[in-house]
């Protein structure tokens, strides 16, 4: 009985790879079809910490430059936490600016290189999780000066240099699009929220989603969502389980999806933060907006142990939108290089929603 069960799962798993092999031919030749590639919390990469190289980091960006024509690659999102020691240890900015800035190098069909985004995670603040407060390393590298100039960059929150709240437009297969960053902005053991900023924040986001009504919104913001309750995805694959409830929010994300729920062009949040995967739809007079968890900074290789940290092993995602059926395909998988990636198949990893 269960060796047949292990055949129905192999079956089961190399019939998803075939179908999102054909999405991915999709694709490359529907003119209804692109990508948006995730990076998740990179800090280990750039901190060389817990088994985390700049190789792993450097695989991901050949990836996405190396497919970017044949998947239709409209835009990159990071999730933040690009460091882990915010400007404290500025080595670590320079070497995540050597790997992100090649995404700005003119290729075939992106004049202006494959356009992008940078969110604001705790570990690239100084005082760590201090909103506000960077001088250098983000606001050098990917500030409202470094952007400023790019057709896809839409400007920052007071036009500050630091950019941590700032947006993005881009447009692909026949559908606009606003992406709004919001810088992290929460609660720790040693600071308070800054209720006032947050304020702010909401009042500019909001004239921003009022301003650009037309565009489909996507908010990215560093702390979102918690793991659902049983995950082990912080860890490793999740072969054998599915979620039965809704993961809960952040208190920031919480926020923020209070705040934007009255606006009816926002359909997607994705955040990190939190080791793990998770996944909710939450509908409000008449809209639906899904939110989505992407980190593995604690992920281990078997057998599991304490000492089997891999930095986040290189994992990222594509979410590719089928625009003329409505739906959003979510893959992960670790680039090994341009052409060959090994994907996680367990169904938080690999699932599809309704885009609208």
């Amino acid at each position: 009985m269960n060796e047949n069960i292990k055949k129905m799962k192999k079956l089961f798993f190399a019939t998803l790879s075939v179908f999102f092999f054909l999405i991915r031919a999709f694709a490359q030749e529907s003119p209804g079809v692109f990508t948006i590639a995730v990076l998740p919390d990179t800090q280990y990469y750039t901190a060389l910490k817990h088994n985390g190289t700049m190789d792993m980091f450097q695989r991901q960006i050949d990836w996405i430059i190396g497919n970017a024509k044949s998947n239709n690659i409209a835009y990159v999102v990071h999730l933040g936490d690009v460091v882990d020691h915010g400007e404290d240890k500025m080595k670590e900015w320079e070497r995540a600016a050597s790997v992100m800035h090649q995404l700005e190098k003119p290729i075939e069909g992106y004049p202006e290189g494959i356009p992008y985004g940078v969110a604001v995670g705790n570990h690239d603040t100084s005082p760590m999780g201090t909103p506000g407060a960077m001088k250098d390393g983000y606001p050098r590298y990917f500030g409202l000066n470094h952007f400023k100039g790019k057709s896809y960059y839409g400007g920052a929150f007071k036009d500050q240099q630091t950019s941590e709240n700032h947006y993005s437009l881009f447009s692909a297969s026949g559908q606009d699009f606003i992406v709004v960053f919001i810088g992290y902005n929460e609660k720790t053991t040693k600071l308070e929220k800054n209720e006032d900023l947050e304020d702010e924040v909401f009042k500019w986001t909001g004239k921003l989603l009022k301003k650009y009504k037309d565009r489909k919104a996507i908010i990215v913001s560093h702390s979102l969502l918690r793991r659902t309750e049983g995950s082990e995805s912080a860890t490793l694959p999740n072969v054998d389980y599915v979620g039965k409830e809704k993961p809960n929010f952040m208190p920031q994300g919480k926020s923020i999806y209070n705040f934007v729920k009255d606006y009816n062009n926002v359909f997607l949040m994705l955040g990190g933060h939190i080791s793990g995967e998770s996944f909710r739809v939450d509908l409000y007079k008449g809209n639906k907006i899904k939110s989505v968890l992407s980190d593995y900074q604690s992920r281990r290789d078997a057998p599991y142990g304490d000492s089997d940290r891999n930095g986040g092993g290189g994992l990222m995602r594509t979410m590719t939108f089928d625009i003329p059926n409505n739906k959003v395909h979510v893959k992960t998988f670790v680039p090994k290089s341009a052409t060959e990636v090994i994907y996680e198949t367990d169904n938080d990893s690999e699932f599809t929603f309704d885009m609208f």
